[in-house]
């Protein structure tokens, strides 16, 4: 067994069993709490209840799980921070009068080492030094929103030349930018299918992704995670069957993958994908948000990683929220492309544009990943990166803990299962000075809860020391050596 890949780690029957256990221990006392609660007539049961003449705006399920399970730990997540999402960051302490339904804001505020942002290539810790000279006066001229849609009065020479930038880097001719990572994919898929076409779409895709492919009207078929055989058998079924009914040709064929997978932490086969893809001729289009400037001796992201040309993807999207220290995201592909969706996509004909001073930031950080500003800092940064991972996943692994996903990626799930681990290893974590992301139902799968650790860049060795110093005691504290025995 490999465990280099984290999805081939099965979950063990005691974790499986215990998880499913601590879940039914919750959801009965929960509602032993509702039946009394209804017989004595407490208001806080009642004000659960639309107004008379009102449909419920939850199901009973969901109204239920929010109250007795999501209440119970929602301090694990929200946190408000109010310093740069660096290497460290400056967390705000809360406190509840009402069991969670609300959160009040206190004085107290605590340092952390920061485990949970996107901060890939450590742009939000050297911000005033990499990028800030040239970003700020953009504000003398432009101000930070250009108050209109892309194809109305939107459009700046900032826009202009960060696409032709992004089209460069990336290997495509032309480029569109956003100014939200997830309306990137939730309004350029409805442009580019719609009825009579097919996609599909790895089980593991960003809901974005899945947004956007039902917004379109397009048939959805999903194949095994990563799985370029069960891809081709489903490929394969579609061709020779074709539309429902009619069973007359699609009219396009969709195939959706993304570079690193937020969730797990792994990294696509692209090139057993674009081998299928280019031998029945449908097109495919790659979600880049994690890989892009993360993956690849220069950051080119997965085709480069994977040695992928990058003419065999006809439709490459990226965000500019995790390596390059700003937001929304990018389209690339043939002018022809670019051109209509500039035209059909709702992300261009009516969304507001890309901040021009987020335009600036991104046009710089990638000048400082190519090197057209005269350092080696991109490359610098680029290996720090990989080597922060590599070392962080390494030693968790070497701890016994499961860690799902590959080498290389900046996202490193270590699964937790039992739901009470989940706000546990968050609270004990708070409390030693490490900020964490953990992830449990409906995010994931219910006996697959996990914590998901992203490195920097802008990391210190030293300060990933210290974070495997933390996270060793709460294994032990929590039992998570899951793996123990089988790793050496």
């Amino acid at each position: 067994m490999s465990y280099e890949r984290g999805h081939e780690i099965p979950i063990t029957w005691f974790a499986a069993i215990t998880t499913y256990f601590g879940y039914a221990v919750l959801i009965l006392f929960g509602h032993i709490r509702d039946f009394f609660g209804r017989l004595f007539g407490a208001s806080r049961y009642l004000a659960t209840q639309p107004p008379p003449g009102y449909a419920p705006l939850l199901k009973d399920w969901e109204n239920f799980y929010t109250r007795r399970l999501y209440h119970r730990i929602r301090d694990c997540w929200e946190r408000p921070v109010c310093s740069a999402p660096g290497g460290r960051i400056t967390v705000v302490e809360r406190d509840s009068p009402d069991g969670n339904k609300t959160m009040m804001m206190t004085e107290r505020t605590r340092e952390c080492l920061n485990l949970g942002s996107y901060n890939y290539l450590g742009f939000a810790d050297d911000w005033q030094t990499s990028c800030k000279a040239e970003v700020m006066p953009t504000l003398d001229t432009l101000n930070s929103c250009l108050c209109s849609a892309r194809m109305d009065l939107g459009t700046s020479k900032e826009h202009v030349e960060l696409e032709e930038l992004v089209a460069r880097y990336v290997g495509k001719e032309a480029a569109l930018v956003y100014n939200m990572g997830f309306g990137t994919n939730s309004t350029t898929i409805p442009a580019l299918v719609g009825k009579g076409s097919l996609i599909l779409s790895d089980t593991m895709n960003h809901s974005s992704i899945v947004a956007g492919s039902r917004a379109s009207g397009a048939m959805v078929r999903t194949f095994v995670h990563n799985d370029a055989k069960s891809m081709e058998r489903v490929l394969r079924d579609a061709i020779a069957g074709g539309m429902p009914r009619t069973h007359r040709p699609w009219k396009k064929i969709l195939v959706m993958v993304e570079g690193i997978y937020s969730m797990e932490g792994e990294i696509c086969d692209l090139k057993g994908i674009v081998e299928v893809v280019k031998k029945y001729g449908v097109y495919l289009y790659v979600d880049e948000a994690h890989s892009i400037g993360a993956l690849g001796e220069t950051g080119r992201g997965i085709c480069e990683y994977a040695g992928v040309d990058p003419k065999d993807v006809d439709v490459m999207m990226g965000t500019f929220t995790k390596s390059f220290g700003g937001m929304g995201g990018y389209i690339a592909g043939d002018k022809e492309i670019i051109q209509y969706l500039r035209r059909a996509s709702a992300g261009s004909t009516y969304h507001n544009s890309l901040s021009t001073v987020v335009c600036k930031q991104v046009y710089q950080a990638l000048r400082v990943i190519m090197g057209e500003d005269g350092t080696v800092t991109g490359r610098r940064k680029i290996e720090a990166l990989r080597n922060n991972s590599n070392h962080m996943r390494r030693e968790l692994v070497r701890m016994g803990c499961h860690v799902y996903g590959d080498y290389d990626s900046p996202i490193i799930p270590v699964m937790l299962y039992n739901p009470t681990k989940i706000a546990a290893f968050s609270r004990e974590a708070f409390e030693r000075g490490l900020a964490v992301v953990v992830v449990g139902f409906p995010a994931t799968p219910i006996v697959l809860s996990r914590t998901r650790i992203c490195v920097s860049a802008g990391h210190t060795r030293e300060e990933i020391e210290q974070a495997l110093k933390v996270i060793e005691e709460l294994v032990d504290l929590l039992r998570l050596r899951y793996a123990k025995g089988v790793m050496g």
